[in-house]
């Protein structure tokens, strides 16, 4: 698979309620990460190869903060 920029690839995000636990960053550090004051985002630029992890570290999240855009 080549890593080239996918409109299909489904843009997720992290909402308010993220406790900072990390799990979406050691499943999918590719897309997620930790800000400075610990709550997880997802970073702006994926592609087809990023994306892979996000339902798994959608369904690692023991608060349910990480849902697809749109």
């Amino acid at each position: 698979m080549s890593c080239e920029w996918n409109k299909d690839v489904k843009t997720p995000y992290v909402d308010e309620n993220c406790i900072g636990c990390g799990a979406c960053v050691a499943i999918c550090g590719d897309v997620f990460d930790l800000d400075d004051e610990w709550k997880a985002f997802a970073k702006e630029w994926m592609n087809s190869c990023t994306s892979e992890g996000i339902d798994d570290a959608i369904w690692a999240c023991p608060v349910n903060s990480i849902h697809y855009k749109g």
